[in-house]
């Protein structure tokens, strides 16, 4: 009877026993072969000798030189002149991008000091600064800034000119901001030549069937939208108040909305008309209005 006792106890053990080992076996052997499926090859790469000798060309006194591959692009992420940095190239030594890690605003160029200094987040906190040099396309200067829970990136060109402000990039891809990426349809780079002379292209965004051209034209930083055929649907750009033409200004403070507060004034061009976009605000409410150039409220 004892020993039926001591197997009817210990049956129960061992059963838990060889749960415990197996869900561990299991667990050790998936962990493993995740890994093993995981690790790119990717992460650590030796680099054609026409990328490496490209970059040692362009960086000769870089140290700790590690490289990885990404899509088609060959990536140098290494130290110079005590900073660090990250090179783009492909597999015949073109050069594409460099991102680069500022440790101070005095690193910045003068024009953008002076404009993040006069700007409404020259009292945020700095966080991060990354300088984006692109061949044969404009120099972007990224800064993250912080203030409570807000977090943005101020992308300025080198000559001070703030670009765009968006939401933080916790992981920092500026992928999009490569050369080849930026390449515009020859239909579409015309007709900005045409419409925007001398302009400068910074970024070019496709997404939802809609292609987003940003450009500096006549000092002041633009977006130049076309639909998926190549029509161009419009282009807007923030204005300051005194911009804004006397009969807009009237009809605003003769509307419904007189009391709001103005929080942000953008103007848009389209093929039939231009109008304002104005945000505003009154406590809690927020609204957006539009008036066109006659006065009209849309």
């Amino acid at each position: 009877m004892a020993s039926l006792y001591c197997a009817f106890v210990m049956w129960p053990a061992s059963r838990i026993f060889f749960k415990i080992f197996f869900l561990r076996f299991a667990l050790f052997f998936g962990l493993a072969l995740f890994g093993f499926c995981s690790c790119d090859n990717d992460d650590s790469v030796t680099p054609d000798p026409q990328a490496r000798q490209a970059f040692e060309s362009k960086y000769p006194n870089a140290t700790q030189v590690e490289w990885e591959k990404k899509n088609n692009y060959l990536i140098a992420e290494f130290i110079d002149n005590q900073l660090d940095g990250k090179a783009w190239f492909d597999a015949t030594g073109r050069w594409y991008m460099t991102e680069t890690e500022l440790t101070h605003t005095s690193q910045l160029p003068e024009d953008v000091q002076k404009a993040l200094a006069n700007s409404e987040y020259a009292q945020w906190y700095i966080d991060d600064i990354d300088r984006l040099e692109r061949n044969e396309t404009e120099t972007i200067y990224v800064i993250e800034v912080k203030k409570d829970k807000q977090e943005y990136d101020l992308y300025y060109s080198a000559d001070g000119i703030l670009v765009k402000v968006q939401a933080d990039l916790t992981d920092d891809d500026y992928e999009n901001y490569l050369p080849d990426a930026s390449e515009l349809p020859a239909s579409l780079q015309q007709f900005i030549n045409d419409k925007y002379p001398a302009c400068r292209i910074i970024e070019t965004e496709t997404e939802h069937n809609r292609t987003e051209v940003d450009i500096i034209h006549e000092n002041r930083s633009k977006e130049v939208i076309f639909d998926a055929s190549g029509n161009w649907l419009n282009t807007h750009y923030d204005v300051r108040q005194n911009e804004v033409e006397t009969a807009v200004m009237n009809a605003l403070k003769t509307s419904a909305y007189a009391d709001y507060i103005i929080d942000d004034i953008e103007r848009y061009e389209t093929p039939d008309q231009t109008y304002y976009l104005f945000e505003l605000e009154k406590g809690a409410k927020e609204i957006e209005i539009k008036i066109d150039l006659s006065g009209k409220l849309l």
